[in-house]
């Protein structure tokens, strides 16, 4: 094989990169970030022998190349990878179009993530492309990378050429920059079977939608934090806060979605509408939020107000109330006010089953 695509979340560190921060993921030289600093120096090693590097990862691009830059512990940096699609689209269409821009096989890629519905989302959709299990524990990951180089990549004899294959092939992907290929995803997504379940909040729940407000960065409208306390009074009134639960054929998520809309006669504005990047590229930020858009129409509350105000990390959201039909207002502080008249219910696609257990 030739090409290593690696995810970084979880892989190439531990955490979340945009919910932990930098200082925040595993990295260095306590367990378990001791074991991520031996892969990245495995991956680096084998760069020397020829493998070319990429990434295919679902984050903001800035604060990956940041913690490259800066985290005292980094190991590999941006010049190491021959190639990136740091990004919220589906890894398959950015593993083709990485294929595409260095010009080799899918069935010259190797594929490194942790999580098994992007590994299975892949397979799906480009099967040439090898998929590795990842380990479940981190001091598994050594021998895991040992076996995957020693099948896929292990050279008897290296020559001058491939040590310096990250350069020509950076080269050649100056040349096919805007080459790009879309494929369909919709069919894997119905393979998945995946329940959505929404809850209003209660006294279980609330503690974690508290943790989604202080945590959750990336898709985030808003970006408001919320203690326990002041979620527990914003509920005591007439208004609705509720989460979502994402499972499917390979586990249950946990709740991976919450959302606060205050109430007043019958207008509704949502204050505050957050999911984890865990589940985000599947669809279920539009059928959530539908599905409770569609519970207010049903109890004649027809007029919803909303807001995108930017931050740092959201960028990805800013056209999401645009998706759903909105009309917008840019406000002096280049935050966006929204409004929609419902007139009949959202239409769902057929992705997903979804109950709603709302009774407010």
């Amino acid at each position: 094989k030739k090409c290593l695509v690696l995810d970084l979340d979880n892989t190439m560190w531990g955490g979340i990169l945009g919910e932990d921060g930098i200082n925040g993921i595993k990295l260095g030289n306590n367990y378990p970030g001791s074991c991520f600093v031996d892969f990245q120096k495995q991956l680096k090693e084998a760069k020397k022998n020829g493998v070319l590097l990429a990434i295919s990862s679902k984050n903001n691009e800035n604060d990956v190349w940041e913690a490259f830059e800066n985290h005292p512990d980094m190991i590999l940096k941006k010049d190491d990878f021959v190639s990136f699609r740091i990004n919220w689209n589906n890894k398959a269409d950015n593993i083709r179009e990485i294929a595409i821009e260095l010009n080799i096989g899918l069935d010259s890629i190797v594929f490194i993530d942790d999580n098994p519905f992007e590994r299975s989302l892949v397979g799906e959709i480009e099967p040439e492309v090898i998929l590795p299990d990842f380990p479940e524990k981190p001091y598994e990951m050594t021998d895991f990378f040992q076996g995957v180089y020693n099948k896929y990549f292990l050279l008897y004899k290296l020559t001058g050429e491939d040590t310096v294959k990250t350069e020509q092939y950076k080269a050649n992907s100056a040349r096919l920059k805007n080459s790009k290929e879309f494929v369909s995803i919709n069919d894997y997504l119905k393979s998945l079977k995946t329940i959505i379940k929404i809850d209003e909040a209660d006294t279980f729940n609330i503690p974690r939608i508290a943790q989604l407000t202080q945590k959750t960065n990336q898709f985030n409208l808003t970006t408001k934090r919320y203690s326990e306390p002041e979620i527990i009074e914003i509920n005591s009134l007439n208004n609705l806060i509720f989460c979502a639960s994402v499972s499917d054929k390979f586990g249950d998520n946990g709740i991976t979605a919450a959302g606060i809309i205050l109430i007043n006669d019958n207008v509704a504005e949502i204050d505050s509408y957050m999911l984890s990047c865990r589940i985000l590229g599947r669809k279920a930020e539009f059928a959530i939020i539908k599905s409770v858009l569609n519970y207010l129409y049903t109890k004649e509350i027809t007029s919803i107000k909303s807001y995108y105000i930017p931050s740092l990390k959201n960028s990805q959201t800013e056209k999401f109330y645009d998706l759903l039909g909105f009309t917008s207002k840019i406000l002096p502080s280049k935050s966006k006010e929204y409004t929609l008249n419902l007139k009949k219910l959202f239409t769902l696609e057929d992705l997903f089953t979804i109950n709603l257990n709302i009774k407010k």
